[in-house]
């Protein structure tokens, strides 16, 4: 992962724009985890690194965006021992993906958002490797039953993030209702929900909630900055989910596996702030309970930077 953000900043020096010229490219990094929010827990979602390069693509008609991102997410029960197996209240996995998206937005202020990944899951995903690694670094208590995770096997995924319409009744205020649907042999889904902003943004093609600050010369920005709190409740139906269930028709092997609940809730509540060349966004992350057997509720905190060029 680090040799990937090496090389990364490494090649955007080529692409730098001389003064004035539309900032088209952007580079965003997130880092997910439930040990930001400092109360001693670790389990469930517990780690998520994201890497995207995003670039406005050349229309004459509406913005669209064209983003590759990289990713590895690591999931963990409560309990850190094996002892009883049962305890394994969440299954153990690392899941890595690569994703290809495009995000196109419309003359009402709505968009739409497509996506295909491949990924892995399993030991080859480099979950259990990872976490060993940084809890060894910063001399953390060690998982003790990764032997258990789910088996590796590859994945591949489609996905759609739909946004009919923005409705903003007064300047500061703004609503955004959205719809999701996932269908693969990692994730098959579909949910709804909305955000809901106050403060100081810009329209959904050139907000920073979307990633979309990069331009191709589509027109400047309205503010100079944006300054924004958001909150987003969003509720999800799982129909299946590889992180819990393994991959179809996949080798079990040792894996303790689980079902997933048919209704997952899930709110973030945030902020964005982003001027010029770069971006940052803050959101806390509440999540209900993924499967029957997992003990209690997680709760995780997002942080991304972003910078364009």
């Amino acid at each position: 992962m680090h040799r990937i953000l090496l090389l990364a900043l490494f090649i955007s020096l080529f692409y730098l724009p001389k003064q004035g010229i539309a900032q088209r490219n952007e580079l965003s990094f997130t880092t997910e985890n439930d040990a930001f929010l400092l109360q001693y827990q670790d389990a469930y979602y517990t780690n998520g690194f994201m890497l995207q390069f995003s670039r406005a693509a050349k229309s004459k008609q509406s913005k669209k965006i064209h983003s590759l991102e990289i990713g590895q997410q690591i999931f963990t029960p409560v309990n850190r021992e094996i002892i009883p197996i049962k305890g394994i209240d969440r299954p153990y996995c690392g899941y890595l993906y690569l994703r290809f998206q495009e995000t196109r937005f419309f003359k009402n202020n709505g968009f739409l958002r497509w996506s295909a990944s491949l990924g892995m899951v399993g030991k080859q995903s480099g979950g259990e490797s990872l976490q060993n690694s940084y809890h060894s670094l910063f001399k953390y208590k060690k998982f003790l039953g990764w032997d258990y995770q789910v088996n590796n096997a590859t994945t591949a995924n489609l996905g759609v993030l739909f946004a009919p319409v923005s409705w903003q009744p007064i300047q500061k205020i703004k609503a955004v209702p959205l719809f999701k649907a996932n269908w693969g042999n990692a994730f098959v889904n579909a949910g709804a929900g909305a955000i809901f902003t106050l403060g100081i943004f810009e329209q959904n093609k050139r907000s920073t909630l979307w990633n979309a600050r990069v331009s191709n010369g589509d027109g400047g920005f309205e503010q100079e900055k944006e300054w924004f709190l958001f909150a987003q409740p969003e509720w999800t139906w799982q129909q299946y989910n590889a992180t819990l269930q393994g991959v179809k028709n996949a080798s079990t092997g040792n894996a303790i596996l689980a079902d997933p609940l048919p209704w997952v809730f899930q709110q973030s509540i945030g902020l964005c702030y982003a001027k010029k060349t770069t971006s940052i966004k803050a959101a806390w992350v509440y999540q209900s309970r993924e499967t029957k057997t997992q003990v209690g509720t997680q709760q995780y905190l997002s942080l991304q930077f972003n910078w364009r060029f």
